[in-house]
């Protein structure tokens, strides 16, 4: 992610709204009479009352005023922008207007196929109608591909969220993170990114700016340091609007219209990440404040929950996210082309050069022999020639190396020191241990792959094939090889090493909406006046990522879509 040193400094003021706590706060759902909330004294009143001011809720937010409206943003953490402010700031929307203008054909049968095959793989069915999914998952993804151009043009168009077409290293047009697949029919141009003042492309920062800019020059209201507490109904069940805790005291804001939750994942509530994530994570990129209370409050109410079990996975690197569990930035890619990432047993695992969500997955991964995750934290090797390839994790030559990064001259000597490197954090990850037959497996596994480097093709992984990778990784030298992301590693030293651990760029589970946004109940009944977007809800992508900016994509569109359909009731 971007903005790494925007959001170092402002982790305190993050920490600080946590602080406001799990532990000390009472988080619910409350019904009060039409007399007791004539009574009130309100600290505000609008149509539409937002929780959380990330994409997916500044996004509701100026639905609400280009609808008509008015609008009041309630923020838990002190500074606007949530995990939307640490991001790249690209989001993900078929049949785009950029698209339009470069003549790039993407019909709904097409986005369609390829969101059905990669979201519920065990679903799909290419005859089906509905592609084998369920008529719900079906019809939001039908929906998102309807409204997600047009969102997409009239942000653009009102300067609410100037955008354009995310391009690679190459100047091409950006690839689909499973773009291999036959599914995908090869349509790239559905990333797009913020457009700076100066017309280059901006970041999840810039994406805060120009949305929350238009909010308050509108006329809308934001409020940092509120932490959402309690979400107020009538007799009928109809939410009326939202309690929040301060450092002032409690506050009451009335919503005439409906209430939009935008407040984000749940990675940062250690009993939730373990009781639901399949995947076992130690934090990510998501800011501290996202800790699930949407989950708790609107348990109380009988609010229907899923996709609780998936994130969108990242790697990060061990040592850092045992230090802050929101980390600067995670894991994107592995760089360097005389590189691997081996497990416990000192075997390959995935293509190196692949998505982050999919390399993150592996973390998951169990061995019922063993009762456990071999795969459970990694060792990212590579060697000196490695640097003039750079990348993500690898120092430039010259440069100093990071303390994460261990440095032997042998393998032998390597192996010893990654496992003192384990040791030495057992008081946080418990005993780790290599595996006894790790050194002869790892000569082993880099002698295989040298192989793979010497031909071009690697028959266990398909390093370099899939077009992501060539997306994610710039070639910064000509080796004269067949597969420019593969290089064989040096027969002497010196190696390096780190440490990886899974975590998250946020989780992607909660109350499931239908194509308005709206949260449905256990019997799938609409609850009016309550809509979710973003990572707080069950998110339409299902088990996978569709492509890069494919969390802001889908929470932004369904954030306009919330105060859009807020706004037409009566």
């Amino acid at each position: 992610m971007s903005n790494t040193e925007e959001s170092r400094v402002s982790r305190r003021g993050f920490m600080r709204a946590a602080g406001l706590g799990v532990a000390s706060t009472a988080l619910g759902a409350t019904t009060i009479t039409a007399a007791q909330a004539e009574e009130f004294a309100w600290d505000g009143e609008a149509d539409v009352v937002v929780a959380g001011s990330g994409g997916a809720g500044l996004a509701a937010a100026v639905s609400a005023i280009q609808n008509g409206g008015s609008v009041i943003v309630l923020e838990k953490a002190e500074y606007v922008g949530g995990t939307t402010s640490k991001s790249g700031g690209g989001w993900w929307v078929p049949n785009n207007h950029h698209m339009h203008a470069k003549g790039i054909v993407d019909t709904k049968e097409d986005f369609l196929r390829y969101s059905a095959r990669v979201a519920f793989p065990e679903l799909y069915r290419p005859g089906s109608p509905t592609f084998g999914l369920y008529e719900r998952n079906y019809k939001l993804l039908d929906h998102f591909y309807d409204q997600g151009a047009r969102i997409a043009k009239t942000l653009d168009d009102t300067g609410a969220l100037p955008s354009t077409m995310f391009l690679s290293w190459d100047g091409k047009p950006a690839p689909d993170y499973h773009a291999q697949l036959v599914e995908n029919a090869d349509i790239r141009g559905r990333q797009m990114a913020t457009r700076s003042e100066d017309g280059s492309i901006g970041y999840g920062g810039d994406m805060i700016v120009y949305l929350s800019m238009y909010v308050e020059d509108h006329g809308g209201r934001i409020e940092v340091g509120h932490r959402v507490s309690q979400i107020l109904r009538d007799e009928t069940g109809r939410v009326i609007g939202l309690e929040a805790t301060t450092t002032d005291g409690t506050k009451r804001f009335r919503a005439k219209k409906g209430v939009v939750f935008g407040t984000g994942g749940f990675t940062h509530n250690k009993e939730m990440a373990t009781g639901f994530l399949r995947t076992p994570i130690l934090g990510g990129c998501a800011v501290p404040t996202n800790e699930g209370d949407l989950i708790l409050m609107s348990s109380q109410i009988g609010v229907k929950l899923g996709n609780l079990n998936e994130a969108w996975n990242q790697q990060e690197i061990l040592e850092e996210v045992l230090e802050y569990s929101s980390v600067p930035s995670g894991v994107f890619f592995l760089g360097g082309d005389s590189s691997i990432a081996v497990n416990k047993f000192g075997q390959r695992m995935y293509d190196e050069k692949y998505v982050y969500p999919e390399r993150g997955r592996s973390h998951a991964v169990y061995d019922q022999w063993t009762g456990d995750y071999p795969n459970l934290y990694q060792v990212f090797i590579f060697d000196e020639k490695a640097r003039e390839f750079g990348g993500m994790l690898i120092p430039e030559p010259g440069s100093d190396i990071p303390n994460y990064v261990i440095q032997a001259d042998t393998l032998e000597a390597l192996t010893e020191a990654v496992q003192v490197r384990f040791d030495s954090l057992e008081d946080r990850i418990g005993p780790y241990k290599l595996d006894p037959a790790f050194l002869d497996n790892l000569k082993e596994t880099i002698g295989r792959y040298n192989t793979f480097a010497e031909t071009g093709k690697d028959t266990d992984f398909h390093r370099g094939e899939a077009p992501i990778d060539a997306y994610f990784h710039a070639v910064r030298v000509d080796r004269g090889l067949p597969n420019p992301y593969m290089a064989p590693l040096s027969d002497t030293g010196p190696y390096f090493a780190v440490l990886l651990a899974g975590g998250t760029l946020d989780t992607k589970g909660g109350p499931v909406f239908d194509e308005n946004a709206q949260v449905v109940d256990i019997h799938d009944q609409p609850i009016p006046g309550l809509y979710v977007a973003g990572n707080a809800g069950a998110s339409p992508s299902g088990k996978s990522y569709l492509g890069g900016g494919g969390t802001l994509g889908l929470g932004i569109t369904f954030g306009y879509l919330a105060a859009e359909h807020a706004m037409k009731q009566a």
